[in-house]
């Protein structure tokens, strides 16, 4: 079902769980689920199911999780490199024409030009060196200028050589798209949701674009579709869903384990072996772990991604405190909870 259907139909089925309340009627557990968003929705109907079989309370379940707090990314202002401007004399530059660079720099300079985004500039340095690259290197253009000239359009291209890494480095810092999805959400990721894999290969254009720009190779880093990378990033709105899906479920288990560690042996084994199997194969495994099992898979592709993107970059920390760190910390959760099962089914080995 296509997200914005999936969406209409959970409102609509919400609206009647409100008009529900004034008629009488008694709705479906179904129903009144789909109004929660995931993973909210299927961890908190795993720990009702648990709760009904351990009978014992355990509370709260995943709708009154309170959301962690993470510390909030750095400010634009700080993570800014300043980039000086290379200037050109107004006649000096209308020689550039034999270099096919007079309309590009004057392109630049206009109303428009001096309020790009991040994005539009790195395009723009990136021509403007492959032209003044390629002017440079030929002698039947390059003789045709001022040698007064030559010598300052060679301390350009030199400067607007070693300062491109820094203006990469401000479109990963400042990028609109880039933060939002690093901002995060307060939705998980849902169970029909799409997006992976045009969000991994826009990160996969992105990292290719910075290892031309490492090697210096204008002619190949020029053809990068910058713009469509991050418009494919802002439809899919996978990264910023991601967080929430791996801090809700981390904090979902870490509460849920440390109550269950707290229950007696002998609580567990007067449960139904039959009632409790269904619950670990049919919800627990069927369910839970399958869908957890769906989100560290996306987890491990985009975090690699990304770490590789911001590798030296001072928002690599921020990645690691909102992706790396929580899916480690799920895992781990994980792994206890499967420990926990390990424990009840000891109820059947003999005595």
């Amino acid at each position: 079902m296509a997200a914005g259907n999936r969406q209409s139909r959970i409102k609509a089925l919400c609206f009647i769980k409100r008009l529900s309340r004034h008629l009488g009627t008694v709705l479906t557990a179904v129903v009144l689920s789909a109004c929660q968003p995931h993973p909210e929705t299927m961890l908190s109907d795993y720990q009702a199911r648990l709760q009904r079989v351990v009978a014992v309370p355990l509370e709260p379940d995943a709708s009154q999780l309170s959301k962690t707090a993470v510390t909030p990314l750095p400010d634009i202002r700080t993570l800014s490199l300043a980039i000086p401007a290379a200037t050109i004399d107004l006649t000096d530059m209308l020689a550039l024409d034999i270099c096919d660079l007079e309309t590009l720099i004057a392109e630049r300079n206009n109303s428009l030009g001096k309020v790009q985004t991040d994005a539009s500039v790195l395009q723009y340095e990136l021509k403007l060196l492959l032209k003044l690259g390629n002017c440079l290197k030929s002698p039947a253009l390059v003789n045709q200028l001022a040698p007064e000239l030559q010598t300052t359009l060679q301390q350009i291209y030199l400067q607007k050589q070693q300062q491109l890494p820094a203006v990469f480095a401000n479109l990963l810092s400042r990028d609109q798209t880039l933060r939002q999805q690093l901002g995060g959400s307060q939705r998980g990721i849902a169970a029909d949701q799409s997006g992976l894999a045009e969000s991994l290969q826009a990160l996969k254009q992105l990292n290719l674009l910075r290892q031309h720009i490492e090697k210096q190779d204008y002619l190949a880093a020029s053809h990068s579709q910058i713009n469509n990378a991050l418009g494919a990033l802002y439809q899919s709105q996978l990264i910023a869903d991601l967080q929430h899906s791996l801090r809700l479920s981390e904090q979902f288990f870490a509460t849920l384990n440390a109550l269950l560690v707290q229950v007696p042996q002998k609580d567990l084994c007067q449960a139904d072996s039959s009632v409790r199997e269904n619950l670990l194969s049919q919800i627990f495994i069927g369910r839970v772990q399958a869908d957890l099992a769906r989100v560290d898979g996306i987890a491990t592709e985009l975090i690699a991604e990304l770490l590789q993107l911001y590798q030296q970059h001072p928002l690599q920390p921020a990645i690691q405190q909102r992706l790396q760190i929580p899916q480690q910390q799920l895992q781990q959760q994980l792994r206890e909870h499967v420990a926990f099962w390990q424990r009840w089914r000891q109820c059947d080995a003999p005595h």
